[in-house]
């Protein structure tokens, strides 16, 4: 039997930033003008209700095309930068604050994909030590990872997060989704 940490070892040394969930096209997705070096612009996770196989994904929006009619439906996360020159050095574009704030957005959905995401980054929230794991619990077959923010007061109630018993296709697929919002893909 894998002890705890070396379970959460072997699913974190999983997490990749490789996962497809779309790149900088260097074009608005609602008006499809291009997105030049040093202009202000909008990188939007949205959920395709359209592509079962492929819930999540990457759109990147001027700061007229996201005021525009045009914006999908479905933005679960959404950020702004500015679009890097080609030659700039790439960093990430999602701080500490927002993956918790996405994290506890997420919470209570029970759709599958984001059931699945949620707990991904979490293990990534653990990793970075923005949250740490207080125990584990079990009710009719479903566990649930209890986590509490870094620095919670004695006595906060954790957090419920539901494990979905990912195989390791379903591992990677999400791990790579969740890079691809972490790096930007400028």
């Amino acid at each position: 039997m894998i002890g705890r940490r070396a379970y959460h070892r072997g699913l974190m040394s999983r997490i990749s930033t490789t996962w497809d969930i779309g790149r900088f096209t260097g074009r608005c997705a609602a008006t499809g003008a291009a997105l030049e070096p040093g202009t202000p612009c909008i990188a939007a996770l949205v959920e395709r209700a359209d592509d079962p196989a492929a819930p999540l994904a990457r759109l990147d929006f001027s700061e007229e095309g996201w005021r525009s009619a045009e914006r999908p439906s479905g933005v679960i996360a959404f950020w702004r930068s500015v679009v890097a020159a080609p030659d700039q050095k790439r960093r990430g574009f999602v701080d500490d604050q927002t993956l918790l704030d996405l994290f506890e957005r997420l919470g209570g959905d029970d759709r599958a994909h984001r059931v699945r995401f949620r707990f991904v980054l979490m293990l990534l929230l653990v990793r970075k030590k923005l949250l740490r794991v207080a125990g584990t619990a079990s009710d009719g077959g479903v566990e649930t990872w209890q986590v509490l923010p870094r620095g919670a007061a004695e006595g906060e109630p954790p957090v419920a997060v539901v494990n979905p018993k990912l195989d390791e296709a379903a591992m990677k697929e999400i791990t790579e989704q969740l890079g691809e919002v972490l790096d930007g893909a400028w």
